[in-house]
């Protein structure tokens, strides 16, 4: 496949627009290949993985984690330069899905809320508010019932219609646009001269975390039973020299029963006030710090950062497998960084 036609559909994926504004959700380094026949997808960009996704023969990589989130000057030895010098000698391309993928609400940084058969749920943090697109063009020629069904089908489309001057009216969500006008070219042979505006509604939310209902409510020790077995189906211990690779940490006060569930992927310290504010009876998450811990309103449990985004980048890849058309797609798999030493 066309590597710029690769890059849109991995954008359809995980929308650039969605990614904060501290972040590097983007090509990372940029590659000399026009075609992409193999896809390789890990969740951080280290080295000794980069280095067995170009043996396999990766054109492109995605990761999730940027290779930097500010420019560096190639100067000083380290991984960043070190990944530099292999994408540069492969001629191959790495992208970076971050926050952009974090913030999908459909997507796969929310599989623990349907593995734990979450409903109802909401952001914890919106942190974007994405208007509907109102599209306006003179056709060249009247779309048919059969060309306007499948446009009129098309995700993120909300509406489609033509006046009887041949006006064509689209309307939908901002991330849809670029697939849309593809669309378009495709049903009339060239690109149209649109008239694009923004709507005030609808509006898409997207942020940080999702929390949600239990199908019912459960004790403590169950749900932590639940939980259990929903990161042990996703990833077994891992054997190391400090013994078994799986455990969580837990924290501030226990509810008597929990029915409403906040979690996000990866790093979450930052949004337990806000998860609790939301209702939440505990809250699952990585990273959480000595101070965090100490003033939490409600039940942490911190699993770790990299088992719930491990699982996400897997699933990624699954999606990216069924998107990319004869396109190879292979998740390289890594390893955390912590082992656990058992105490007497």
């Amino acid at each position: 496949m066309n590597a710029q036609k690769t890059l849109e559909i991995i954008r359809s994926l995980a929308p650039e627009a969605f990614a904060s504004d501290w972040d590097n959700s983007r090509v990372q380094i940029k590659g000399e290949r026009a075609e992409i026949k193999k896809l390789a997808v890990s969740l951080d960009p280290l080295p000794a993985t980069m280095a067995g996704a170009l043996a396999w023969g990766a054109d492109l990589v995605l990761t999730h984690h940027p290779l930097y989130f500010k420019p560096q000057a190639p100067t000083q030895d380290g991984q960043h330069l070190t990944v530099l010098r292999q994408f540069m000698t492969a001629g191959a391309w790495l992208y970076s899905a971050h926050t952009s993928l974090d913030c999908r609400p459909d997507g796969p940084a929310f599989w623990l809320g349907r593995a734990l058969k979450l409903k109802d749920c909401a952001s914890i943090e919106n942190v974007q508010n994405l208007p509907a697109r109102e599209v306006f063009f003179q056709a060249p020629a009247r779309i048919t019932e059969r060309e306007a069904r499948p446009l009129s089908e098309a995700p993120g489309v909300l509406a489609v219609s033509q006046s009887n001057s041949g006006e064509v009216r689209v309307i939908c969500e901002e991330r849809a646009w670029s697939d849309i006008s593809e669309r378009l070219v495709g049903i009339f042979g060239k690109r149209p001269e649109f008239l694009v505006r923004r709507l005030e509604a609808p509006v898409e939310s997207v942020g940080f975390g999702q929390v949600g209902e239990l199908p019912k409510a459960l004790s403590c020790e169950d749900f932590a039973k639940l939980l259990e077995k929903a990161l042990f189906s996703v990833q077994k211990p891992q054997q190391s020299s400090l013994g078994r690779g799986l455990a969580w940490a837990e924290c501030g006060p226990k509810p008597e029963t929990i029915r409403r569930v906040g979690y996000t992927t990866g790093s979450g310290a930052s949004l337990i006030p806000a998860a609790f504010a939301a209702g939440a009876d505990v809250f699952i998450c990585g990273d959480v710090k000595h101070h965090a811990a100490m003033e939490t309103p409600g039940l942490v449990f911190d699993v770790g950062h990299f088992i719930l985004e491990e699982e996400m980048m897997r699933l990624f890849a699954k999606e990216l497998g069924a998107a990319l058309s004869g396109v190879d797609v292979k998740f390289f798999e890594g390893k955390s960084p912590f082992g656990y030493r058992v105490l007497a």
